[in-house]
């Protein structure tokens, strides 16, 4: 309880004390910043402390951390105390959505936290993994951290979101192994606030009524960190025996067949993992063998799920950024003219959180410096109207000063960080079926198409509409045409460019009605209206749905798992921009049907059909999914993700315990290497302490393949088996080795006959029945 108390009071005091600069950056939002200022405040003191210690001015420790809030707070009181009454009054105005998107916070906060103390063992998939760098993060005091599974190099890893929550971890001085979960319940609290505060600001920019701010902006919540898609209403059909065996033949998701199903008759599915099918939707099968296999999570399943992920922390950044593009189109232009501080201000801030993105997950930085542009363009666009060589020169103007301040802000990590992308290809042999596309992204289909559909309707004819015409369809068809020149260039057919443009013709035609809408509103209406940004939003999120059908990106991984990353990341920011533009697209719908008579009256009463049986099979997963995972008949009721040690192994757990009291930043520790995803390399992994060679299959993933290898896992045999003491202790010396762990994967591994020789040299520091930990002498 008070460890929940704890790390909530220090989110909030982030807040607090970043949100006299929120103020002041974004006066064109409704509630000036408020919802997102406690990613701000995490963003900027988890800056500070990295970008001090890289040039070791001041250590990461609680107490430096609570110097920065000190000098952050004197700051911030001084210009809340000479904008008293200005503030007071604006919270008497605002009073309602404030408090509102304060409660979702801790609601959202709330709820996560107990379902994690029911499910808060960090003992499958990558947990283990993130659960390393976590501690690694929070046991780095100066400098770019050491890799605890690759002793001696540093971590080649986007390790932002880590280090923010090690900076929290350290001023709360929470174990590591409690503040991974709290971590999984912030984080959709933190994107829950932020999300209802734009759609909120988005809506209310149109001076609707303050009801429709409030209900758009609970729906993108909903949708942002609780929906699951209509896989799960499949599920709940296969569980019940409804349907016949070709049915499950066409659908063609595995484990979902007819010979397999049984009559359950149960409100949710058997199995523990049938969950999991959810995210693991397209996969396609060539007469019984796989050739494309992807993922594609979303926030929800990730939050279920439990791994502490670059691309789940940066949630709450993305919807930040997308806050502050929005605060940036509805500033008027004049502003930027006159080159004074709020401009200055706003283009650091926005470079800022865009490097902050990138050091958060690197896919994120392409991706949104894109987006960027894009809104860069629309502003200056909407003043100087289809001038080419204007809009060109101006947008990389003021494109390409965000985006230099946010690469030079992360120089230091970026000339560290080894990336395995060796480029973008055409996809060529495979796509995604249309059935599994709609199963992921019906519901929002169905929400925003109308919403477009209505907009472009709404638009009429101008001076400017065949310039209009050719730039929306030439946004919308140059994927597909870029893909045309890369496809034919490798040696593709012909006939394949037929069947692909029709394949993503639906995309490509929901883009340009986008875009042209977009161009039309801001043309006409000569403000930026905040369905002009949801357009905006839905032909960015449409686009990156679109672009794994025509593209991938070159990694480490290939054959049937070529799209499998591209897929994975780009679904789940199209997930993000799309909960965004759905809160406001539901509320435009729902205005729209307001006055409706006659044959549109009927057309709008089938939409609200479909939408609810749709909205019904994806909350459907959520409920079913939680009730499954959460294993609440479960008496085990802990936020410590290594309790479930105490039961399974607790000479591990003393160990771990020992080791994280009783070493020091200097340490490095041997323990056995064994195949990823396995508790192979626990013992680093849960204290930061380094040691020779972890999961080595990642380190292939990080570094490259076969530079991980380099002779460690040899060396880490031969210093277990060696009968030599000298060359046991030169290879613990070559690596600064000081501590040796014994447990059973090292024995069981290495045998025991090598493991007496550690006592001639070494201390034993820790022993029990199972474990035994040797120190060097001093």
């Amino acid at each position: 309880m008070f460890n929940v108390l704890g790390w909530l009071i220090a989110v909030e005091v982030m807040g607090l004390l970043a949100f006299p600069l929120c103020y002041y950056l974004f006066p064109r939002l409704g509630d000036r910043g408020f919802s997102v200022s406690k990613v701000l405040g995490l963003l900027i003191i988890g800056y500070l402390s990295w970008i001090l210690t890289v040039f070791k001015i001041l250590p990461s420790t609680q107490i430096s951390i609570g110097f920065l809030l000190l000098i952050f707070g004197v700051l911030s009181g001084w210009y809340l105390i000479s904008h008293f009454r200005e503030f007071s009054a604006f919270f008497v105005r605002e009073k309602i959505p404030l408090l509102i998107s304060e409660a979702l916070f801790i609601l959202v906060f709330l709820g996560w936290v107990i379902y994690r103390a029911y499910d808060s063992s960090i003992n499958h998939t990558e947990q283990p993994m993130d659960f390393m760098f976590l501690n690694a993060l929070t046991l780095s005091s100066f400098g770019t951290p050491e890799d605890p599974w690759f002793i001696g190099e540093s971590i080649s890893y986007y390790y932002f979101g880590y280090w923010i929550m090690g900076i929290l971890t350290k001023l709360t001085s929470i174990p590591t192994s409690v503040t991974y979960n709290l971590s999984l319940a912030i984080i959709p609290a933190l994107a829950a606030m932020g999300i209802f505060g734009l759609v909120y600001n988005m809506i209310r920019s149109e001076l609707i009524k303050l009801k429709y701010g409030i209900f758009g902006g609970i729906f993108a919540v909903y949708v942002l960190v609780m929906l699951g898609n209509l896989e799960g209403g499949l599920e709940f059909i296969h569980s019940n025996w409804i349907g016949l065996e070709k049915f499950w033949n066409w659908v063609e998701i595995e484990g979902l067949d007819g010979a397999s199903a049984t009559i359950t008759q149960t409100w949710m599915p058997e199995g523990n993992w049938w969950w999991w099918r959810a995210t693991r939707v397209i996969s396609s099968f060539n007469g019984g063998n796989l050739v494309d296999y992807t993922i594609h999570e979303f926030p929800f399943f990730s939050f279920l799920l439990g791994d502490l992920h670059p691309h789940v922390m940066s949630l709450p950044f993305v919807v930040l950024f997308l806050s502050i593009l929005w605060n940036f189109l509805r500033m008027p232009m004049h502003i930027w003219r006159e080159k004074n501080l709020l401009s200055y201000s706003t283009i650091f801030i926005i470079g800022l959180c865009l490097g902050g993105l990138g050091f958060n997950n690197m896919w994120d930085l392409p991706v949104f410096s894109l987006i960027l542009f894009g809104v860069v363009v629309i502003k200056i666009y909407s003043y100087i109207g289809i001038s080419f060589w204007e809009l060109g020169r101006m947008s990389l103007a003021y494109g390409s000063a965000a985006i230099g301040i946010g690469i030079i802000l992360i120089l230091p990590y970026l000339l560290t960080f080894n990336s395995q992308v060796s480029g973008i290809s055409p996809v060529t042999e495979v796509v995604s079926r249309p059935l599994h596309l709609f199963i992921i992204w019906g519901l929002f289909l169905i929400i925003i198409i109308p919403f477009v559909v209505n907009s472009f309707g709404s638009t009429t004819v101008n001076k400017d509409w065949i310039k209009m015409s050719f730039v929306s369809l030439s946004i919308g068809f140059s994927p597909y045409i870029i893909w045309v020149f890369l496809y034919l260039s490798q040696g593709g057919m012909f006939s394949e460019l037929i069947s692909r443009l029709f394949h993503v013709f639906p995309f490509a035609l929901l883009i340009s009605m986008s875009v042209y809408s977009v161009m039309w509103i801001v043309q006409e209406k000569k403000e930026y209206f905040g369905n002009a940004y949801a357009i905006t939003l839905v032909a960015i999120g449409t686009l990156l749905i679109m672009g794994p059908e025509l593209f991938y990106v070159n990694d480490s991984f290939g054959g049937a798992w070529e799209r499998m990353n591209t897929v994975f990341k780009l679904y789940y920011q199209a997930w993000i921009i799309l909960a965004v533009a759905a809160g406001f697209s539901l509320y435009y719908m729902v205005k729209l049907t307001g006055g409706l008579l006659g044959w549109k009256l009927v057309l709008s009463k089938i939409w609200v059909l479909v939408f609810m049986i749709m909205f019904l099979c994806s909350s459907y997963y959520s409920l079913a999914a939680t009730f499954t995972k959460g294993e609440f008949s479960n008496s085990k009721f802990s936020l410590d993700g290594l309790a479930f040690l105490k039961v399974s192994n607790s000479s591990e757990y003393m160990a771990i315990k020992y080791m994280s009291e009783n070493s020091n930043t200097q340490s490095g520790i041997l323990e056995a290497v064994g195949n990823d995803y396995t508790d192979f390399s626990r013992i680093s992994g849960s204290t930061g302490i380094p040691t020779v060679l972890g999961w080595p299959g990642h380190q292939s993933q990080w570094r490259g393949s076969g530079i991980a290898s380099e002779n460690r896992e040899q060396d880490v045999a031969t210093i277990y088996r060696t009968l030599d003491v000298e060359e046991a202790k030169e290879l613990l010396s070559k690596y600064d080795l000081d501590h040796v762990y014994v447990g059973s994967r090292e024995k069981n591994l290495y045998g025991s006959i090598g493991i007496e020789k550690f006592s001639k040299f070494m201390n034993i520091v820790f022993q029990d029945d199972q474990v035994t930990i040797y120190k060097m002498s001093e």
